[in-house]
């Protein structure tokens, strides 16, 4: 198999190494005075020798240094209300447990911050600078690791599942206190502004089916007590923040209402009780992110999708409409990577940002100015990458379709080159024109090599609103299907693609439509199924989010048989010719790996060159680095082989 792994970054080729161990920032956050930014660094594998995840800080809008030291993991840097002193968690003591821990902006060592440990997450200072909120998962029980230790260990599915609990940290003393107890598990929260109550999402237990499937909104008293119920939500609510509508104070959340609404907006509901509204109704896009604007409470900045760009906006939650947030010199190209956080005037928002050729850096700006870049991570990349054409085409139905193409370098105009159809995951999801340069996003790591690379955005995947999102629902393997065979073969009309050299490929659900469009066309000479369904049947009953199916089904396989088995790739599988790489995580709880071996088996007998490769101790996403690298490699090697760059 080729190997280009020591390829010197100064070649057009992009070595699997260096796409492996860039290092990515994320999690933007400016300081309340506006002067600060700071932010993770990780590689993008997540691993490696040494450092995982460090904190940076880019002090009055300077060039970006390292801030934290050491071997840890760490991450989630929350500045205090005063802007001295920064919030983080970190596995310092334990590589198994991770505690809080303070770090002044003026020097010294982090101290950490009282006795609290285990699995944290998400941690936030109240508005008067009093106290943290801190998720955390309950730890084993004495004797739960007794009886692990003995191995006599059962599982009860879905019953011996951990929670995640609130908890509030006094800043001063670190002394520590439960918030949330019983049958709850808290996914995400939001203080109010008088730092009196947190506003709280749960589910029943913590795992993501029951996103799907029910999730409420609580009020929670800071000093314990009671929890009052606000509201039932469907399909993954996310992102509460607290506000005013009409003189009355709300919880803003980004959520959705399953087929009837599905394209996520901006809902409030009363801190008091009441209705819940959707003030961003009939929207054509997706919201993702919310955070308060301080300098108005009837307003928020909001991270939104339209099409192929993911920008920002300040949006009214007493009416929806929307004022365009993202500085200009970045709002034609590119897509949102992260935040927007702002500072506590609402003048200054800090954010990530990247376009297809250009990798993620972190970026402040006041509002109504450009935008300055913090870092510059991506250096070595500026110049090797390729940006995205937007490409539209018709397909089944009059149904215009969206993509990105990104074409290999230097090909002159009238030539022909052999084309890759990347599809993306969800189906609610979208491509956007960002960087993709890592094992999961290919587009960078083929164009370098001579492929083009389309990015299809099919029905039923968001960015474009609700009607756009509906039309998947009781179709499945139908529309969206031609959606990406129309894709290729309006590339090849356009005089771009070799229609001899046709490529598909994809992951999760891009994984599955790779696995149904072979078995309704041989146009495609080679494929790669990474993650992906091969029976929706015993998909459904196998894998963790059977309740998303809800959202394109009108019920559950056992009353929808016929219909399930329709669009299941493994009933047609007689029909394919095209020879077909299956990759998959052996602990994938997402899709099954045993979705690969039922595809791979049938093609094995129907004679297909097939190939079924499995990763220890992977889930749905690869965090291994040489797992990471040979899956690369592999994927390069097998669209190589059957689909050659030179005639």
């Amino acid at each position: 198999m080729p190997d280009t792994a020591t390829t010197p970054p100064s070649t057009a080729v992009l070595g699997f190494d260096e796409i492996a161990d860039r290092l990515v920032p994320g999690d933007p956050q400016v300081s309340p005075d506006g002067r600060h930014v700071a932010f993770t660094v990780a590689k993008a594998n997540h691993t490696g020798d040494g450092i995982e995840r460090a904190i940076w800080l880019s002090r009055d809008r300077g060039a970006a240094t390292r801030f934290t030291g050491g071997k840890a993991t760490n991450e989630s840097p929350r500045w205090s209300p005063d802007s001295t002193q920064i919030l983080f968690v970190a596995n310092r003591d334990d590589t198994e447990k991770q505690a809080l821990y303070l770090l002044p902006i003026a020097g010294g060592e982090a101290q950490r911050l009282g006795d609290l440990d285990g699995d944290l997450s998400d941690p936030a200072w109240s508005p008067d600078g009093s106290t943290i909120a801190v998720l955390r998962t309950d730890p084993e029980t004495e004797d739960e690791k007794k009886r692990k230790e003995a191995k006599d260990d059962p599982v009860v599915h879905e019953e011996d599942v951990k929670r995640v609990r609130l908890w509030l940290v006094d800043a001063a003393t670190g002394a520590a206190r439960q918030l949330t107890f019983g049958d709850v598990s808290v996914w995400d929260y939001a203080w109010t502004p008088d730092s009196g109550h947190l506003a709280v999402i749960t589910t029943e237990i913590h795992v993501v089916n029951e996103m799907f499937r029910k999730q409420s909104l609580w009020l929670v008293p800071a000093t314990g007590g009671l929890r009052t119920h606000l509201a039932d939500f469907q399909d993954g609510v996310r992102s509460p923040v607290v506000r005013e509508r009409n003189g009355e104070r709300v919880v803003a959340v980004v959520a959705g209402e399953r087929v009837e609404d599905p394209a996520t907006g901006i809902w409030t509901v009363p801190l008091t009780g009441g209705a819940k509204a959707n003030v961003t109704k009939g929207f054509q896009g997706t919201y993702y992110t919310l955070a308060a604007d301080p300098a108005d409470a009837t307003m928020v900045f909001a991270s939104v999708v339209e099409g192929t760009r993911q920008r920002i906006y300040r949006v009214s939650v007493e009416t929806g409409a929307m004022t365009a947030a993202t500085p200009a010199n970045v709002v034609t190209r590119g897509s949102l990577a992260g935040g927007p956080t702002v500072s506590a005037d609402g003048r200054t928002i800090a954010f990530g940002w990247s376009a297809m050729d250009t990798p993620v850096e972190i970026h402040v700006a006041d509002l109504g100015h450009d935008a300055t870049a913090l870092t510059e991570f991506g250096k070595d990349f500026i110049g090797r990458l390729q940006p995205a054409e937007l490409v539209t085409w018709e397909s089944e139905g009059g149904v215009t379709i969206e993509g990105l193409l990104v074409r290999p370098k230097d090909v002159p105009d009238g030539v022909r080159v052999p084309l890759i159809v990347e599809i993306h995951g969800g189906p609610q999801w979208q491509w956007e024109d960002r960087i993709m340069l890592d094992w999961h996003d290919w587009a960078q790591m083929l164009a370098s090599r001579g492929y083009a690379v389309l990015l299809p955005n099919p029905r039923g995947g968001t960015g474009r609103g609700s009607e756009f999102e509906k039309l998947l629902f009781g179709d499945v393997g139908g529309g969206e299907a031609q959606d990406v065979i129309t894709g290729a073969q309006a590339m090849v009309e356009r005089g771009i693609a070799d229609p001899d050299r046709l490529g598909i490929g994809g992951w999760s659900w891009g994984g599955y439509l790779t696995a149904w469009c072979i078995t309704q066309t041989d146009i495609f000479k080679a494929a790669v199924m990474g993650a992906g369904v091969a029976n929706l049947i015993s998909d459904h009953g196998a894998g963790d989010i059977a309740e998303a199916n809800m959202t394109m089904y009108p019920g559950h396989p056992w009353t929808h048989w016929d219909l399930y088995a329709k669009g299941s790739p493994v009933r047609y599988a007689t029909n394919v010719v095209t020879p077909t790489l299956i990759v998959h995580g052996e602990n994938d709880i997402r899709v099954h790996p045993s979705q690969g071996q039922e595809y791979y088996r049938a093609l094995k007998e129907v004679g297909v060159p097939v190939q079924f490769v499995r990763y220890p101790r992977e889930g749905h996403g690869f965090r291994e680095r040489a797992h990471q690298v040979d899956l690369m490699k592999r994927i390069v090697a097998w669209y190589e082989k059957y689909i050659p760059v030179k005639e």
